[in-house]
């Protein structure tokens, strides 16, 4: 009896990972990611304090994700399961000019603030010496988004005065999620190969909205939503030269998702809704990655990881455009230490750069951190990231003509995540 309670106990950690990873939506996404989604996206806090570094160092099931190779390392069950919160802020600002039409200063024209949760999970396990398996659930590509603003009158003699002339904004939600099963077989002592195979679903959705209190008739509701499914396959491989050096790489090839897509329009005071069906296909595009990591003989134990991720984002395909949509291909650099203390504790540092596809002008830094507690069997971990991006951006709508401002605005967005992951072997 006592071993069986002993079992079960062991039990509920892993279904409650499962249950947060299946409940909680992912993490927000830059302006820049509108379209086709972010790939800076929470997995876990070990991986993300660590600057997201992984093709060349075990990080459990989620290898499925970042390099199926490593999966030959697992050795008895270990599940990891977690989730953070990102606080987004973005602000944009416009030049103010002076009566005589010099510069004076940037002025904020509009300002949000958001919250998103993100979520990851994964389970590993060895089956034999040479044979490893991995199952996880994470985002592919995050779509949150949040921008909203009023536009007040400018006559400064009206009554009443500053009115609101619109209400308006966007929402984009939902996300890609990747249901990833992977393997691994180590064909000698130096080299491992790795496969897995992704099955990629969510539900994305644009809403736009205007409300003219001024001309209610032409005020309206666009509604985008977007189901799609569709397979994706990651191949890996690992080279470990001697006991403190490893070198990985591993391809995602070329996938399609595809789906319903209906637009419901509503306009009007009373409301009238139309909708429109059709089936959409995007193809993203290949992607690589290579990386080494570096175990020296050192006191505290230190972990040094360093990677390049190169994504052909100019392949996109998408149904919906009848001229393909300009996209740059992107690099993402990523660094990451660990060292783990003399009482197991392992504090982790990170460092990440990588472009956008839809401006070749704008790149992102996130710096991160993260710590790690030994409990029962298995390790709480505790990390956070901030990053900043800043881009010139068009307006989401336009403007009156007695409304003095340009045609785009510089756009500046912040991200703060905190998350935790909890890692248990059995």
């Amino acid at each position: 009896m006592n071993k069986k309670m002993t079992k079960n106990r062991r039990l509920v950690p892993a279904l409650l990972a499962v249950l947060l990873a299946l409940l909680v939506p992912a993490a927000g996404a830059s302006v820049l990611d509108l379209n086709y989604g972010a790939t800076s996206n929470w997995l876990s806090a070990e991986i993300n304090g660590m600057g997201a570094t992984g093709v060349a160092l075990d990080r459990g099931g989620f290898g499925t994700a970042l390099n199926p190779a490593t999966l030959t390392w697992a050795g008895d069950w270990r599940v990891d399961g977690g989730m953070s919160l990102a606080e987004e802020h973005e602000d944009r600002f416009q030049p103010l000019f002076d009566s005589f039409g010099s510069y004076v200063i940037d002025t904020a024209i509009a300002s949000n603030r958001s919250h998103r949760f993100g979520s990851g999970f994964a389970v590993s396990r060895a089956f034999g010496e040479r044979f490893g398996a991995g199952l996880s659930l994470s985002t592919r590509y995050g779509f949150g988004y949040e921008f909203s603003e009023e536009l007040r009158d400018p006559d400064s003699f009206s009554e009443p005065r500053d009115q609101i002339l619109e209400s308006r904004g966007v929402t984009r939600k939902g996300d890609l999620r990747d249901l990833g099963l992977g393997a691994a077989f180590e064909i000698s002592e130096q080299v491992s190969l790795g496969a897995a195979l992704h099955y990629v679903f969510g539900t994305v959705e644009w809403e736009e909205r205007n409300r003219l209190f001024h001309d209610e008739p032409n005020s309206y509701v666009l509604v985008d939503e977007w189901k799609a499914d569709g397979l994706a396959v990651t191949t890996g491989l690992t080279i470990t030269p001697n006991e403190r050096m490893v070198f990985g790489a591993s391809w995602d090839l070329p996938f399609d998702v595809g789906g319903d897509e209906l637009v419901t329009t509503t306009e009007g005071s009373p409301a009238l809704p139309t909708g429109v069906k059709t089936h959409t296909t995007v193809r993203y595009p290949q992607r690589a990655r290579v990386g080494f990591a570096l175990h020296p003989r050192t006191e505290p134990l230190t972990v040094f990881s360093v990677e390049v991720e190169w994504t052909e984002w100019s392949q996109l395909e998408d149904s919906r455009e009848e001229i393909p949509h300009l996209m740059e291909n992107t690099m993402d650099y990523r660094v990451g230490v660990q060292h783990t203390f003399y009482n197991g504790v392992p504090l982790r540092f990170g460092f990440r750069h990588f472009d956008y596809a839809a401006d070749p002008e704008a790149s992102a830094s996130l710096f991160s951190m993260g710590i790690g507690a030994p409990y029962a069997d298995g390790m709480i971990n505790v990390g956070v990231e901030l990053g900043k991006v800043i881009s010139v951006q068009p307006h989401f709508f336009d403007y009156p003509e007695d409304f003095a401002v340009a045609a785009s605005s510089r756009v500046e967005e912040t991200m703060f995540r905190l998350g935790a992951t909890f890692t248990y072997r059995f």
